[in-house]
């Protein structure tokens, strides 16, 4: 019993919107230390960041399958 492909799209939309709202989060709360900084750049940045990690799980996660 593996996961499926809807399954997938299922845990990867879960995952992009978590790297999203993390991202957004992080970046408010460091606009919130350095005020001269853009957010956008910074929400930018910090979701690239989070998405890289959950690049990097899905990728240990399917090659551990």
């Amino acid at each position: 019993m593996g996961i499926e492909g809807t399954d997938w799209l299922i845990v990867g939309a879960a995952w992009f919107a978590g790297a999203f709202g993390g991202g957004w989060i992080l970046a408010w709360l460091y606009k919130r230390l350095h005020p001269s900084l853009s957010f956008y750049k910074l929400w930018a940045f910090w979701s690239a960041i989070l998405s890289a990690v959950v690049t990097l799980l899905f990728a240990l996660g399917a090659v551990r399958m």
